[in-house]
């Protein structure tokens, strides 16, 4: 059965013959050196990329040593993302995927700048996980390369580097390093270009490189991709210089060095193939580059033609196939942690009947609210793993600060503050300063805390004989018939502890025992 997606775009020819009609897909990746906008067609078998927009914004320039966004920044970056606008205005909203990446990731005020450039864009914005976006950039890569057979992956951004070993199109290992090539600048004061500032800033990316190379300097690759316009500029420099037989070697990174050591300064950096935007930050991403050939013994490196916007555009794809990878993830890791699935998936359905009845009125009717239910439903035990003391603590503990492919850091963070919240005790402050709004998401901490509760037997039995009515500021009146509530004495006792846990919020549940006639 086809999805609802995936009907949208299917039309019919006039031979009565089922075609796909090609379907636009935008991806903005909002990076720490550039804004980069990439639309792509998709013919139902085929991703085609169509159009690309880059603006040079260099937003970790802008960030201070306390994290703070400074407010020039900040304007770059909106006023780049007035352009991309009127480019992505009229591609349907479920077929583009906006990202943050380092900057984004470190900005204390992060959400001052998020607030506005999605209302400009009129989409919401996902800041990605470290190693998220080494997984989509593998992703990007290995579809576009489909030959490859084990290949070690870099891509060197603004504020981070990506390092990703992986084979066909499975990543296996992946580490976000934070080392880029706007954050290096500060190795070389006033932009000047000596040896020893050189050196330093291939000892800093070093250091950053010594903490994960073990994990590659065991492991062997076929191919070394590099996918960054950092590394791309390289190559583009040495090929002009004809110095490149079609890869990067240590040897060329020694040569570059110098040339630039000669030339001594950011401002004088004057190689013709060099964009403006690529000259001031060019010496960094040799120094890096530099670094990790040493560091993870690579002897040549070839450029890749892909990257994270390939990554996010196959990954829209998909979804319009119907396949979301978190689903895939929330399974995986189900079974990694030894979950009790059977158990996980009564919770589940009981969760499933309490929101069939809530969800209009409580206003959580969009489906990121089902995902983020069954997900808890499905992972709130994984904290078992560790300790059945403070279960909730470790299971949010896992969820938030654990690899989870697909899932943005906000919608991790706010997953993880509704398992942290599935029993007992009730923190509603946990719900603060998430992406989520926090009435939508202490309406999925009640029904999860329910749907737990109903199922604390651990057995076999359904509610669809229970009635579920929502009200106003959380209200729920529960009604039970007498006979199920005379067979089930535990769950009643549970539901009325439950119902003093919310009442301390202010919050009132009420269980009405329903005589039959």
């Amino acid at each position: 059965m086809k999805s609802a997606l995936t009907q949208q775009v299917l039309t019919t020819d006039s031979n009565g013959l089922e075609h796909v009609a090609p379907t636009q897909f935008a991806a903005i990746d909002l990076g720490s050196n550039s804004f980069h906008l990439a639309v792509a067609e998709f013919d139902g078998h085929t991703l085609r990329v169509i159009s690309r927009l880059k603006e040079k914004v260099q937003l970790a320039a802008g960030l201070d040593k306390d994290g703070q966004l400074s407010a020039e920044a900040i304007e770059r970056g909106l006023n780049c993302l007035k352009l991309f606008s009127d480019r992505i205005q009229d591609i349907d909203k479920d077929y583009i995927t906006i990202v943050g990446t380092y900057t984004l990731r470190k900005a204390q005020n992060a959400s001052t700048f998020v607030k506005q450039a999605e209302a400009i864009l009129n989409h919401p914005i996902d800041i990605l996980p470290g190693r998220e976006e080494a997984r989509l950039i593998y992703d990007g890569v290995s579809h576009n390369h489909p030959d490859l057979k084990r290949a070690l992956v870099i891509d060197i951004g603004g504020g981070s580097t990506e390092i990703i070993l992986g084979e066909n199109f499975t990543s296996e290992i992946l580490d976000s390093l934070e080392v880029g090539c706007v954050t290096t600048k500060k190795c070389f004061p006033d932009n000047r270009i000596t040896e020893e500032y050189f050196n330093q800033a291939v000892i800093n990316t070093s250091i950053a490189v010594s903490e994960v190379k073990k994990f590659y300097k065991n492991a062997s690759w076929d191919h070394c991709l590099g996918s960054s316009g950092s590394i791309e500029s390289i190559y583009n420099v040495l090929e002009n210089l004809n110095l490149t037989q079609g890869f990067i070697t240590l040897e060329h990174l020694k040569y570059l060095k110098q040339k630039l050591i000669e030339i001594g300064d950011f401002e004088q950096v004057n190689f013709s193939v060099l964009t403006e935007s690529r000259k001031s930050t060019f010496a960094c991403g040799v120094a890096i580059l530099y670094a990790l050939f040493e560091t993870l013994n690579i002897d040549k490196m070839h450029v890749a033609n892909a990257s994270l916007r390939e990554g996010i555009l196959l990954e829209l794809a998909e979804e319009l196939k119907g396949n979301d990878i978190r689903h895939q993830t929330a399974t995986s890791l189900m079974n990694r942690f030894n979950i009790d699935q059977e158990h996980a998936k009564q919770v589940q359905q009981s969760a499933q009947c309490i929101f069939d009845q809530t969800a209009d009125l409580w206003g959580i009717y969009d489906p990121i609210y089902k995902n983020y239910l069954d997900w808890a439903c499905q992972l709130h035990e994984i904290g078992l793993s560790i300790s059945f003391s403070k279960l909730r603590m470790h299971s949010a503990y896992i969820v938030q600060y654990g690899d989870m492919p697909g899932f943005s850091q906000q919608t991790k963070d706010s997953l993880a503050a509704i398992i942290s919240n599935q029993k007992k005790k009730l923190h509603i402050d946990q719900l603060d300063n998430k992406y989520d709004p926090k009435q939508a998401l202490l309406s999925v901490v009640q029904i999860l805390r329910l749907a737990i509760i109903f199922n604390v037997k651990r057995d076999s039995h359904n509610i669809q004989d229970l009635e579920f009515k929502a009200g106003d500021n959380h209200q729920l009146l529960i009604r039970i018939p007498k006979s199920w509530a005379d067979d089930q004495q535990l769950i009643i006792a549970e539901l009325q502890r439950e119902s003093a846990y919310l009442d301390y919020h202010g919050i009132k549940l009420d269980i009405e025992i329903v005589h039959s006639q």
